[in-house]
């Protein structure tokens, strides 16, 4: 069934949805690049600021400590006056100071089995300690579940050291940015450590916030680019555009079939647009009339080339025909031992050449005249036709015959050469024939090897016919 032109037409993407989706790409990737350069910018600012907060409330807490008197409370755990005062001053100071999540001293054990994080002293808001007091944490307390094995050998590491470290901290009660100070007492015990956490969620809060208002930002001048631009590209590209389309698609139905080069000239429409498509629009008339005068021109040429081509035809068939045979001639022979030549070098070739040469032709010709010699010569040739329907013939000499066999004759081919001396052999000894038509003659076949070139192949085909003839006379005798 023949298919119409318009399905084809469904895979046209408008310009308009074109350049509004590139127009939103573009914002969209704008937005993600801005947005992940913002969330580096403000994360690397708000974990500085935190640092510098966690800094100061570490600082300002570790003033009111009494490190001995802690130290002594964390190897004892019995609470002192002074522990009594310093937990107060953390509970008070975690209900005033809202940015903090959790205020701590803790001790790491690594010696114990399981290794634990010790309570010292924690702050334990108002709130936990009214409404929540299974979650108030006292003086030696410690749970298994409160930290990984990762994190408790961190704080160990960092007890044991001499310098804040600033660290994320997975625990039972989320995820915290830490600032981690040791604790030393003046015999130079690293008894424990100070810390004060910040909820992680509270800072990408910030963040998230922050990249939403800079998107929002981006967002409103992006819509506004893409209303403008499409205003402008209606008005100056879409709309003459459309209108040259038309034009050029009524131009096109109008001309199909037409004979006439004259009635393929183009009208222009009236484009006011003053741009590079008026001048498209100038550039298609300019086509349409060189187009015509193109046309003209392969009219004329088309008629002289056909004229050529059915005159070389007839000269080629001439010059490769054998006029009495109808088969192919010495001179196509030599032309496609060149084609054959050429596969053996480049590897591709599979052959072989099959000689026949035709006995008793000067005897017809003597004795029953050149007429029943050519009939004789045509016949046998037939039979050579009849057998190696599938490869091509060619007429070497007066009485000589050329088969070069290929494909499905060349796989067959000792079948196929056995069965033509049978047809050769029943047809000299068919009494009831004509002498002229008791057609009888030698085969001798060779195949590529590799190695060969045609010659060798040829030559030795020959050489084999040459054999069976010389068997023949030799039977006669």
């Amino acid at each position: 069934m023949k298919q119409s032109g318009k399905p084809a037409e469904k895979h046209i993407r408008p310009l308009n949805r074109s350049v509004t989706m590139a127009c939103v790409l573009f914002v969209v990737l704008l937005s993600a690049v801005l947005s992940a350069a913002t969330y580096r910018i403000y994360t690397s600012s708000m974990y500085e600021r935190y640092q510098r907060e966690l800094a100061s409330v570490v600082t300002y807490v570790e003033g009111h400590v009494d490190k001995d008197d802690m130290s002594e409370c964390a190897r004892t755990f019995e609470e002192s006056e002074k522990f009594v005062a310093c937990q107060a001053f953390f509970d008070d100071f975690i209900d005033r100071y809202e940015d903090i999540h959790y205020l701590y001293i803790c001790s790491a054990d690594i010696e114990s089995d399981p290794i634990r994080v010790v309570a010292i002293c924690s702050a334990n808001s108002t709130y936990e300690k009214e409404f929540v007091p299974e979650n108030v944490i006292g003086l030696g307390e410690w749970g298994e579940d409160w930290y990984p094995e990762e994190t408790i050998r961190r704080f160990h590491e960092i007890q044991m050291g001499d310098e804040d470290v600033y660290f994320v901290n997975p625990s039972e009660w989320g995820m915290d940015y830490s600032l981690v100070r040791p604790l030393i007492d003046s015999q130079g015990r690293h008894f424990a450590t100070l810390c004060a956490d910040i909820a992680i969620e509270e800072i990408n809060r910030t963040v998230y916030r922050n990249i939403a208002i800079n998107i929002a930002v981006i967002l409103i001048p992006g819509i506004l680019f893409i209303l403008l631009l499409l205003l402008w590209m209606q008005h100056n590209v879409t709309l003459p555009l459309r209108q040259l389309e038309q034009s050029v698609a009524e131009f096109a139905g109008k001309s199909t079939g037409r004979r006439d080069p004259d009635e393929l000239l183009f009208t222009v429409p009236e484009i006011r647009a003053q741009n590079e498509v008026r001048s498209l629009a100038n550039a298609v008339t300019k086509l349409s009339v060189d187009m015509r005068d193109y046309v003209k021109g392969m009219i004329d040429a088309e008629k002289e080339t056909r004229d050529l081509q059915e005159h070389v035809s007839q000269m080629n068939a001439i010059a490769y025909q054998d006029a009495l045979t109808k088969v192919k001639n010495k001179a196509a022979y030599d032309k496609a031992a060149l084609a054959l030549q050429a596969d053996i070098v480049n590897h591709a070739a599979e052959f072989g050449i099959v000689m026949t040469d035709l006995n008793h032709l000067k005897r017809v010709n003597d004795a029953y005249g050149h007429e029943h010699g050519n009939e004789y010569i045509v016949g046998a040739c037939r039979m050579v036709c009849e057998v190696f329907k599938h490869s091509s013939i060619y007429r070497v000499g007066g009485d000589e015959f050329v088969v070069v066999l290929q494909g499905r004759d060349y796989r067959r081919r000792e079948q196929l050469c056995a069965a033509l001396r049978e047809l050769f052999s029943q047809s000299a000894l068919d009494e009831d024939a004509e002498p002229w038509h008791r057609y009888s003659a030698a085969v001798g076949m060779s195949a590529y090897e590799e190695g060969d070139d045609v010659e060798a192949v040829f030559r030795r085909a020959d050489q084999a016919m040459y054999e069976a003839k010389t068997a023949m006379k030799a039977a006669r005798e």
